[in-house]
């Protein structure tokens, strides 16, 4: 069966939402220069002014990509919307974040929030937890870029590698010339656009169909609507508990320890403010997820002959762009529409990624190595220079490994979850241990980042060397040809389970655990092994601690005096502060966390 492809509305559409991006960069860009104000803090903290709206929008954008729009409607066509059950883990995750996580990371006011690592431990875990950021968000930037142009490239004609340049491109001009400015308000704009294509696609398609009614009855006979399996099990790919612990730590890793998310906390003027623009996610997340979710329940309706056992497309990523092209065709502008909602989903998250990176390494590099070589401070402009460059050079990087991503054999969905785990685990056992465990010390918070490390790559890596049995449900067949349902030609991919559970992965003589649990285990290890070498080495006893890095619990005792620097320690960590509001007292390096 033929699927029809873009007509010159569609390229229309698809052109006016990059031009659009481009010119909000260079819109901010022209501004800061004639504002003069094109410093390197306010192009990576826009002056730690922004609106808690825009700021919002952008933290929901930077992590709403293709991956999971690809991926959460696939999910559900294949394996059942178990993904729905992710809502429950999202809501503590927020409430912890939000209470505990952001008070800290907006009153230190940092560039670089992993300066926060040298204030609690010391330099060298911070530059560990540096160099673990930059790993997870080139390797994450990376599958968001390429998959969306492998997919989009079956079913559009559009060639994977103009979709990976395009993209790339695009975003590193407009983070380069607007910095974080450009950044937040692109991101609000393509998350309009977002919602906007994704819930054309879900009315037509239901509409299409024979309305919800029916996309509900065909849901519920092929045992995709959402099932409450609350067994523990570990090695159940999908339950309500997965979803709850593991999913939550998940979308902890993303909005409690990742620089795209810390860094825009600091750039909302109040601390009320940063908080009101994450508990906004709330919301959007929310919606967002049981959208997706409805979207592939709706594809499951409509598909009385699965696309895959067809042969029309050949991965999970291009049902969705098929399921566009088939439902959408017809009308003029809209798959258009629809396919640049998916490229502004990876854009935005590209643009937060390759502007956090930036200020990752002006921080932990370019500062360093300056300051090393002259002996007064690098002026705003060389600064400013310094930040540009780094964004095109992170931008042709990402461009580059993207063609790797591609040889993994994932779905980007499997690989951007994956990566949470196996390294943005950890470094939230870092941030926790810091924030809650007041004994423990950079040597205990070191090893349990290594042990953290090791458990999760042998629980991530096993899987991609030696990968499990796909057991899926089993697709629609009823229009197929007779020759595609015979049991011969039925494809393995839809291999149904004769357990309790359809759908689930089951353990085969080797711990597959679920791939959502590997934050789970990330944090149990880190905290464990913390705790117990720090314990074994004394602690912190003898040792000034910044009081601001943690919470002062009344039953630890004596509080410790704050963290003794030089005054060229001082004037290097408090060169954050000088666009704070709050008063000396407050933000001064005596201050103590339990005023807040």
């Amino acid at each position: 069966m033929a699927t029809k492809g873009f007509d010159w509305e569609d390229y229309v559409v698809f052109s006016v939402m990059l031009a659009i991006s481009s010119i909000i960069g260079l819109y901010f860009g022209i501004k800061s220069k004639r504002k003069k104000t094109t410093s390197a803090d306010d192009m990576l903290t826009g002056g730690r002014s922004l609106p808690v709206l825009p700021v919002a929008l952008s933290l929901g954008a930077s992590f709403t990509s293709a991956t999971t729009i690809l991926g959460i409607p696939a999910e559900v066509y294949i394996r059942g919307g178990e993904q729905w059950l992710w809502i429950m883990g999202i809501i503590p995750c927020f409430v912890i974040v939000g209470v505990f996580i952001v008070p800290i990371f907006h009153r230190l006011q940092l560039t670089n929030a992993y300066e926060y690592f040298e204030l609690r431990y010391n330099k060298i875990i911070r530059y560990v937890g540096s160099l673990a950021f930059c790993v997870i968000i080139l390797l994450y930037m990376s599958a968001v870029l390429y998959a969306p142009a492998v997919a989009l490239s079956q079913v559009t004609g559009i060639s994977k590698e103009v979709s990976v340049v395009i993209m790339g491109a695009v975003c590193t001009f407009y983070t380069a010339i607007g910095g974080i400015r450009a950044v937040v308000w692109t991101d609000a704009f393509q998350l309009i656009v977002v919602w906007a294509g994704l819930l054309a696609l879900m009315f037509k398609g239901a509409s299409d169909v024979g309305g919800w009614t029916k996309v509900w009855d065909m849901a519920d006979k092929g045992n995709r609507l959402p099932r409450f399996e609350m067994d523990p099990d570990p090695f159940i790919r999908h339950t309500f508990w997965t979803y709850l612990v593991g999913g939550g730590l998940n979308m902890m890793c993303v909005y409690g320890s990742y620089q795209i998310n810390l860094q825009r906390y600091s750039s909302v003027k109040t601390l009320t403010g940063a908080r009101v623009a994450l508990l906004l996610n709330l919301p959007i997340w929310v919606i967002y997820i049981t959208i997706l979710s409805l979207v592939g329940l709706v594809m499951f309706a409509y598909n009385s002959c699965d696309p895959l056992t067809e042969k029309v497309v050949s991965s999970p990523d291009q049902l969705l762009p098929h399921f566009v092209l088939e439902t959408m065709g017809s009308m003029p502008g809209l798959p258009g529409l629809f396919v640049a909602s998916i490229f502004s989903a990876s854009v935005s998250t590209l643009s937060s990624g390759i502007n956090s990176l930036a200020a990752v390494t002006l921080e932990d590099l370019i500062k360093p190595l300056f300051a090393r070589n002259r002996k007064e401070s690098p002026s705003s402009i060389v600064l400013s220079i310094a930040t540009m460059i780094l964004v095109v050079v992170f931008g042709m990087a990402t461009i580059g490994m993207a063609y790797v991503i591609g040889n993994l054999g994932r779905t980007a969905f499997m690989i951007a979850f994956s990566v949470f785990g196996m390294i943005g685990a950890p470094l939230l056992g870092l941030v926790l241990n810091g924030i809650f465990l007041p004994f423990v010390n950079s040597l205990g918070a070191g090893s349990g980042l290594f042990a953290s490390l090791v458990a999760t790559s042998y629980y991530g890596i096993y899987p991609i060397i030696y990968p499990p049995p796909r057991i899926n449900l089993a697709p629609r067949l009823e229009t197929c040809d007779s020759n595609m349902t015979s049991a011969s030609t039925t494809p393995a991919l839809f291999t149904t389970t004769t357990t309790e559970r359809p759908g689930q992965d089951t353990s085969l003589g080797h711990p597959y655990v679920s791939y959502l649990h590997l934050s789970t285990i990330a944090i149990i290890v880190s905290f464990v092994v913390a705790i117990a070498v720090s314990l074994a080495t004394g602690c912190n006893k003898g040792k000034d601690i910044d009081e601001r890095t943690y919470y002062h619990y009344s039953w630890c005792g004596k509080k410790q005096k704050s963290y003794s620097m030089s005054m060229n320690d001082k004037t290097h960590i408090n060169s954050g502060f000088q666009h704070d509001n709050h008063s000396k007292d407050e933000i001064g390096m005596s201050s103590s966390l339990d005023k807040y």
